[in-house]
């Protein structure tokens, strides 16, 4: 399923799936038409003002907001990058330099993702790695074999593999459009996974709406969920300041909603990043883009704006060189 996923993405052909390069918001809703909501194909980024001799390794485990920043965004001397979910990081600690480890998690996943301590086998250090030499077996008469855990053969994104290789097709699109096209001129709505602004000036993931998903920007949080979190990150901040890291950083990035439509915010990123126990240091962007939301986030992308990131980038960078 993911080798067929792959073979027919971004491909503009009947049997292929076109990439929403117009927002992925946009293509949630198949609201290709409405231009406001585009956003441009281009990811450029202000120029970094770094020192020429900083002497920096830099560590970032992200996801999707930051896989495409590549070295020349950082005042690093050397740059390693993993996406979280997408496969894992093997960083090298530099014993000539300052180590420095940025957590970027967008909010969405916060409560999910730091709800236990998987990072501990995701992001691990390049002599931690076990080796893949497998012992040959003993002769012997007879051999029994153990029943395979069924999770580890199936790929783990299997149903939306499966969903999208039977319901994604461009020959369906012209149908989608149509009725995104009523949707959205007679019930001032959007469709798919995507919601509409209050405002009607951009649109939202649906998940981040929800009042009872962990996604969502309001769903309750208690003061036990946020004890927890922080436990959480504590022991994954002294598990890589015991690797080698000079210094950990958590950096958390608000949804698109919680910026712009913040009524009934459960105050998740100030929870935590406030927190009187937190143990790691924090690259807080949510006051920042609180303080001047304008043109941070893109009005049909859940990512932010090539000015968000720029600005993003700035506060890392003024972080990692002046401790």
């Amino acid at each position: 399923m993911q080798k067929i996923s792959d073979a027919r993405n971004d491909h503009d052909e009947w049997w292929g799936s076109h990439f929403p390069y117009e927002g992925d918001l946009v293509g949630m809703s198949y609201l290709y038409y409405e231009k406001r909501f585009h956003k441009p194909k281009e990811r450029v980024y202000e120029p970094k003002q770094c020192d020429s001799n900083n002497n920096i390794n830099l560590v970032l485990w992200g996801d999707s907001y930051t896989q495409y920043m590549g070295d020349t965004c950082f005042c690093a001397a050397t740059y390693q990058y993993g996406r979280r979910f997408f496969s894992n990081l093997t960083y090298r600690i530099d014993s000539t330099k300052r180590n420095i480890l940025v957590i970027e998690c967008t909010e969405r996943l916060v409560r999910g993702y730091f709800s236990d301590t998987r990072m501990l086998n995701e992001v691990v250090k390049s002599d931690e790695q076990k080796s893949t030499y497998i012992a040959p077996i003993p002769h012997t008469t007879y051999v029994s074999f153990a029943m395979p855990n069924m999770a580890s053969i199936f790929n783990e994104h299997i149903n939306q593999n499966l969903e999208y290789n039977l319901f994604n097709y461009n020959f369906i699109n012209p149908v989608r459009k149509m009725k995104a096209w009523m949707n959205y001129k007679i019930f001032n709505r959007a469709s798919g996974d995507a919601v509409l602004a209050a405002a009607g000036d951009r649109l939202y993931l649906k998940s981040t709406l929800s009042s009872t998903s962990p996604e969502g920007y309001t769903t309750p949080l208690t003061n036990k969920e946020v004890n927890q979190l922080v436990q959480t990150l504590n022991t994954i901040h002294r598990h890589y300041k015991a690797a080698g890291f000079d210094e950990v950083y958590l950096s958390l990035i608000p949804n698109a909603v919680t910026i712009y439509q913040p009524q009934g915010y459960n105050g998740l990123i100030p929870c935590i990043q406030s927190h009187p126990d937190l143990q790691m240091k924090c690259i807080d962007i949510y006051t920042v883009f609180l303080q001047n939301p304008d043109g941070m986030y893109w009005r049909g992308d859940t990512h932010w704006s090539n000015e968000g990131a720029s600005r993003w980038l700035q506060i890392v960078n003024a972080a990692i060189t002046h401790p």
